[in-house]
């Protein structure tokens, strides 16, 4: 079977930017209008053409915005999806309640539902991408649209013919319209003799989108360029290009910037990358947002300016928030996010709190101390360096000078770290392990004679350090409540 001209183009794009393999589930969107049913029948025909053994399944959104029509743009689809024999999928959302309830927009409330409708329906028929029908019009309005309401270099690049539907989904969303005009799938559809609906919504020019595709871009083809919506998609082309490589030197910077990477938080050494380009440290930006799963749209051009520039400075640390419940503080060449909830400022002991030896002692409000008495011979020296954590330490019980106690820092307090000759103040250490300042108050030190012997989770005093000598041994674990 050969192949028409449009069908034969859309096949050529399909293998160009591997959106389909042979032998796969795919979920085709289709809402009933001319770009949808164009691509189902498209599909259709390359699949019979090429034998590529696809198993496509119609799937359509039922809104519920526009009344009968609307159930009969579900009616029309189901015809479509039997007359091609194809599976046919249906949900029914009630668009505007759910609009209502969570006080977002009915587009955006649609745009959500209707991803959230091919998740589900790739998971239960194991899919490996959903094909909607997105047309070279769609983009050029899109690099409009986002003009207008105001992007970066990413969101110039246009509609991406392919993309994961989550950040960390295997699923594609694929758009094998996407280089198609519109006038191409009418005249298609015309010559094919083939039905489609006219959504009425679609030529209200209450919604920015409608109107830049009525009168804005047949007032720029009449007055300005009649080539626009050919320029307007170039001017993507060329975006995505540079994109493609700045964004491949985003990802080893960040990289090389990261600290720490955890669920909901992440920590960025700002020290190599305000060395960068600022549109580097700008797209390092929009990493950590992505990963932190945080809406780009959400974060202006200010914010970025804002945080980029005040980690530029020296001096006193910094926080911000942001838009999608973001948090960040920068201190000492460190950038800290923190996704949902601010981390509280720690509460600093108030008071000397004497030591039980052996036994616990609560030390309110951080956690509590638990001490214990052991032989030497009791314990390996290898395998505790080995297991211990970072709130546990030994002493030499012999060199210990009762009563200890646990308090806060005090200015001008000291201590001579294990291994080291002389004395540091303790201040000096807490800023060479990046501690946070609002953290410096909340790290217990152990004290002899009001002297520092342990600065938890940090150094211990070389004088009370196990030797060959020493006999009996004092445990001491410190475990914060969280």
């Amino acid at each position: 079977m050969r192949l028409d001209k449009l069908p034969f183009e859309v096949f050529k794009i399909i293998n160009k930017y591997n959106l389909m393999k042979s032998n796969n589930s795919i979920i085709v969107g289709v809402s009933g209008g001319p770009d949808s049913v164009a691509l189902v029948r498209i599909l259709h025909s390359i699949n019979s053409a090429k034998n590529l053994h696809l198993r496509l399944y119609v799937a359509h959104l039922n809104h519920q915005l526009r009344g009968k029509s609307s159930e009969e743009d579900a009616q029309f689809t189901e015809n479509v999806s039997k007359e091609l024999s194809l599976p046919f999928i249906l949900k029914n959302v009630n668009i505007q309640e759910i609009a209502d309830q969570t006080k977002r927009s009915i587009e955006e409330t649609a745009r959500i539902e209707r991803y959230a409708f091919f998740k589900e329906s790739s998971q239960k028929y194991n899919a490996s991408a959903v094909a909607i029908g997105h047309t070279a019009d769609d983009n050029a309005e899109t690099i409009l649209h986002r003009i207008i309401r105001g992007t970066g270099i990413s969101g110039l690049e246009g509609i991406p013919v392919k993309r994961p539907l989550t950040t960390d989904s295997a699923l594609q969303i694929v758009r094998p319209l996407l280089f198609t005009w519109r006038k191409e799938i009418i005249d298609y559809l015309g010559k094919e003799q083939q039905n489609y609906r006219t959504d009425i919504s679609n030529y209200e020019t209450t919604y920015l989108r409608n109107k830049i595709r009525l009168e804005l871009i047949p007032l720029l083809e009449k007055q300005f360029n009649p080539n626009i919506k050919n320029t307007l998609v170039q001017l993507c082309q060329i975006f995505s290009a540079n994109n493609e490589y700045l964004s491949v030197e985003a990802k080893k910077i960040l990289k090389d910037s990261t600290i720490e990477s955890a669920e909901g938080s992440y920590t960025l050494d700002t020290h190599s990358l305000t060395k960068q380009p600022k549109i580097l440290q700008h797209l390092v930006f929009q990493e950590i947002l992505n990963i932190l799963e945080i809406p780009l749209k959400e974060i202006t051009y200010e914010h970025y300016t804002k945080i980029l520039n005040e980690i530029a400075k020296k001096g006193r640390g910094r926080r911000f928030q942001l838009p999608g419940k973001l948090y960040l503080w920068h201190e000492h060449g460190m950038l800290y996010f923190k996704k949902d909830s601010l981390p509280q400022p720690c509460i600093p002991l108030l008071s000397e709190i004497p030591i039980q030896i052996p036994g616990t002692t609560p030390i309110y409000p951080l956690g509590k101390l638990v001490s214990e008495i052991l032989d030497i011979k009791d314990l390996s020296l290898d395998v505790y360096k080995k297991t211990k954590n970072s709130g546990e330490e030994i002493f030499d019980l012999q060199s210990i000078i009762m009563p200890i106690a646990v308090r806060r820092r005090k200015e001008g307090d000291t201590i001579s770290p294990l291994g080291i000759r002389g004395v540091k103040k303790i201040k000096d250490l807490l800023i060479d392990k990046k501690i946070p300042l609002k953290e410096r108050d909340s790290v217990p030190i152990v004290v002899m004679n009001n002297q520092p012997i342990w600065v938890v989770g940090i150094c211990m005093d070389n004088r009370v350090k196990v030797t060959s000598n020493t006999r009996k041994i004092l445990k001491l674990n410190f475990q914060r409540i969280h």
